[in-house]
């Protein structure tokens, strides 16, 4: 489980969030805090590093030594400086030899203020700069954007940019550990979500949810690979990093022995900024900077534990050429999802960088499971992952309101490149909807949180990977369809249908469209002589669509088509049971005869004949499973039909509801007819008086 946070840490956390109240009297809405408080934040776990950085090199001279060092001397000076340099952590030369950091560049009020912070600022190495947002080019990435942030407060009533720089230098993060320094920071971003709905969306994912995603993540290393050796973990949309980190860090306390490796991808400026400088003083983390997806960076690894928890809903048709000509092998043409929500293209990215030992803890929304029609992008990638690549070890529905800006169902799947042989070809769903405690107070839209007892009840179940409770173990094949296409003979309110296509093409018919009467004789059309055999042809046509009626009389008969309806009828009384439903098609074309052009009409009575689909269970037997469909068909569609040849497509979704149907009271017998004789009375007193208030109008 994530550190949690204790008394003294909460109090430095505190301390931190103090800092918000100078942003506050500066009239800075609360929404916008977070993005004047990351990069002072950023920039004081930076100093507290360089400055615990050089005590340790220090007392690791003196060890080895037997001298005292000492900063004046030349020769100490410079070891220590090319120390610092090697180690590519960051360099402030002022920091490393005469601890000159914010908190002394605070120390003297007044005067230019803005120009001596950034003064301070550039003697940063170039990278440092970069990611702080310091001195950065016209049209450049602003990253933190401290320069910006800095200057805005310097250009505000009262200059409210020296109190608050000065509140953050008085904050000395150097006694804790790396650890300990995440576990404020996660606290701290928790705050900034909670009072954005957009930063949360961008950086946070809730640390119960990681808790639980960890958990998995120990459980599945457990039984795989165990707690040795070296464990590589990615985030392909890392955020500021609390995914991530909290994955290292939960590994190496669960394995003490385990060398673990973190590497990240983050498209948002300063998220990526604030990750990358946390990276910098952890064991080997790597973060990189770019779209995932179309500049992948980590293209050439693969990785043994992969989180994350990338964007719901976001729309991908920029980048959709770039993706359709991607030779990666990540994606494929038939596995593409609509440009409108590109999920499912993260978990493709995942199952390519699994290693063979590989497991992954992905959160996402519903649209994952069930989107999409059979032989569609969405329904082909669950195919492939379930079926074709059989990774699909579970998927976990998450309480609602878990998050801090959408109260959507989320599920976290979980993806195992070595799933056991007792595992192999099925897929357990765990519902954990009603698996939490409520919060006190809410944060944002969050109302729960997975407490311990849940977390272990949701492991407990996945580690039991039967059905229980909580829990369901289904089948590849349970989890795929039929699409069959099937032809409906459409039937009358009466049950009639017209039974075979007949042609009404006579040696006089005449065609009534809205009114006005065609005669057609032989065939041709007589047609106005100011039109053109084609304009007359298409006048025609067109006149038929736009008809509500079309009657048609050929010899002692007339038929006339209700468009709406479908339905058919004869005007002369003659019965004939077979009319009912049917298509009464009347087509002008142009042809040919004896070398000219003329007006050819066909009319023809037929069948109404609809394409169908329904959806039946799957079997990997093909004989049984025509027997599934054949026998679904039989029992379930009541008019006479015909199933299109070789017309069968193979889908794949995730119904929860199915699997675990929620139960809802149903009155007996007796207090349903109660009900239903009380809204029969309210209604026939409802009509008395409308037809009382009319009679006396």
């Amino acid at each position: 489980m994530t550190q949690k946070i204790g008394a003294g840490l909460l109090e430095y956390a505190g301390k931190i969030w103090d800092t918000a109240d100078t942003l506050r009297g500066a009239g800075i809405k609360e929404s916008e805090w977070p993005t004047y408080m990351m990069p002072f934040f950023a920039l004081m776990m930076l100093e507290s590093r360089l400055r615990r950085f050089k005590q340790e090199r220090i007392a690791e001279y003196e060890e080895e030594t037997g001298a005292a060092f000492d900063p004046e001397d030349a020769t100490h000076a410079k070891w220590l400086d090319d120390t610092a340099k090697a180690v590519g952590k960051g360099y402030h030369k002022d920091l490393l030899l005469h601890d000159k950091g914010l908190r002394e560049t605070c120390l003297v009020p007044g005067g230019n203020f803005l120009n001596r912070l950034l003064s301070h600022l550039n003697s940063y190495d170039p990278d440092t700069k970069k990611l702080l947002g310091i001195d950065y080019a016209q049209g450049s990435a602003k990253f933190l954007d401290m320069q910006g942030k800095a200057s805005d407060l310097n250009a505000r009533d009262n200059n409210p940019l020296y109190p608050f720089a000065q509140k953050w230098a008085s904050i000395d993060l150097t006694p804790f550990d790396n650890s300990e320094i995440t576990t404020i920071e996660e606290h701290i971003k928790r705050k900034w979500a909670d009072i954005s709905a957009e930063t949360a969306g961008e950086q946070y994912t809730p640390s119960d949810v990681i808790d639980l995603a960890t958990a998995i993540i120990i459980e599945l290393r457990r039984e795989g690979k165990g707690g040795t050796g070296i464990a590589d973990v990615y985030d392909m949309a890392c955020g500021g990093g609390n995914f991530l980190f909290a994955t290292e860090d939960a590994l190496r306390d669960a394995f003490p022995k385990l060398s673990v490796r973190t590497r990240g991808q983050e498209l948002n400026d300063p998220l990526f900024a604030l990750a990358s400088i946390e990276a910098r003083f952890r064991e080997d983390a790597q973060i990189e900077w770019g779209n995932t997806l179309t500049n992948d960076l980590f293209l050439l690894d693969k990785f043994d534990a992969i989180v994350a928890n990338p964007p719901y809903g976001v729309d991908w048709k920029d980048f959709k050429q770039s993706l359709g000509m991607d030779a990666s092998g990540r994606f494929a043409k038939d596995r593409m999802p609509p440009t409108s929500d590109g999920q499912l293209l993260f978990l493709q990215h995942a199952a390519f960088h699994l290693s063979e030992v590989g497991v992954a803890a992905i959160v996402h929304s519903g649209s994952t499971l069930f989107s999409g029609d059979a032989g569609g992008g969405e329904s082909e990638t669950r195919r492939w992952l379930i079926q074709q690549q059989d990774i699909v070890e579970a998927i976990i529905q998450l309480p609602k309101n878990e998050f801090f800006n959408t109260g959507i169902s989320t599920y976290l799947w979980i993806l195992n490149r070595a799933k056991p042989q007792a595992r192999k070809g099925k897929v357990l769903l765990i519902n954990a909807e009603d698996q939490f405690v409520k919060l006190k107070k809410n944060l944002n839209k969050k109302n729960c949180k997975i407490d311990e007892a849940n977390c272990a009840a949701i492991v407990k179940a996945f580690r039991a990977c039967k059905d229980g409770p909580i829990s369901k173990v289904l089948t590849v094949d349970q989890l795929l369809y039929n699409k069959v296409e099937i032809i409906l003979h459409r039937h009358d309110a009466e049950g009639r249908a017209i039974q075979e296509e007949t042609a009404l093409n006579g040696e006089v018919i005449t065609v009534t469209i809205g009114g006005q009467s065609h005669i057609i004789k032989n065939g041709p059309l007589i047609k106005p002589d100011h039109l053109t055999t084609k304009e007359a042809a298409a006048a025609f046509n067109e006149a038929i669509k736009a008809a509500e009626t079309l009657t048609v009389q050929s010899g002692k008969l007339t038929y006339t088509r209700d468009n709406e309806t479908g339905a058919i009828r004869l005007d002369d009384g003659t019965t004939l049971s077979e009319l009912g439903l049917g298509v009464l098609a009347v087509k002008a074309k142009v042809a040919k005869a004896r070398g000219a052009e003329v007006l050819k009409v066909e009319v023809t009575l037929g069948p109404l004949k609809e394409k169908d689909t329904e959806t039946t269970a799957f079997s990997f037997d093909p004989a049984g499973n025509d027997a599934i469909i054949r026998d679904f068909l039989a029992t379930w569609v009541k008019e006479p039909f015909e199933r299109v040849p070789d017309a069968v497509t193979v889908g794949c979704e995730i119904n929860f509801n199915k699997q675990f149907p929620k139960k809802s009271e149903v009155g007996t017998v007796k207090d349903l007819l109660e009900k239903l004789h009380r809204l029969n009375a309210k209604g026939a007193e409802q009509e008395a008086d409308f037809t009382a208030s009319i009679s006396g109008a």
